[in-house]
C-alpha cells in the first residue's frame, strides 16, 4: 500500500513538473516577442502607460497633452480630454501621430 502511495505523489510530482516547465517555455516564448504589449492608443490609458510602453519622450506628450512639465497625471486619457473639453478620440490621433513620427525616425 505505501508503494502505491509513494507512486502516486511522484506521479502528480512529475506531472506538476512538466506543467510548470512548458508554462515556463510558453511565457518566456511570449515575453521575447518584441511587439508584444503594443496595443493601439485606448481611452483607459494614461500618458505615463503610453510614454513607457512606445517609448516617447515625455516633452512631447506633455506638450500635446497640454501638461507643465514635470506633470504626468496618473489619469486615463478619457479624463484629460473631458477636462480639456474635446473628444477622446481627437487626442487618441495625436498621440498616435506622435507615434507614428518616432517610429520613422
Amino acid at each position: 500500500m505505501r508503494r502505491k502511495a509513494m507512486l502516486a505523489v511522484f506521479v502528480i510530482a512529475a506531472g506538476l513538473t512538466v506543467f510548470f516547465i512548458t508554462r515556463a517555455i510558453f511565457f518566456a516564448v511570449f515575453w521575447m516577442d518584441p511587439e508584444r504589449g503594443l496595443h493601439p492608443v485606448e481611452p483607459w490609458m494614461t500618458p505615463r502607460y503610453i510614454g513607457r510602453t512606445y517609448d516617447l519622450p515625455r516633452a512631447d506628450l506633455q506638450e500635446i497633452l497640454h501638461l507643465t512639465p514635470g506633470e504626468t497625471p496618473r489619469v486615463p486619457l478619457e479624463k484629460l480630454a473631458q477636462q480639456r473639453g474635446i473628444p477622446v478620440e481627437d487626442l487618441i490621433a495625436e498621440i498616435e501621430a506622435l507615434i507614428a513620427a518616432r517610429a520613422s525616425k
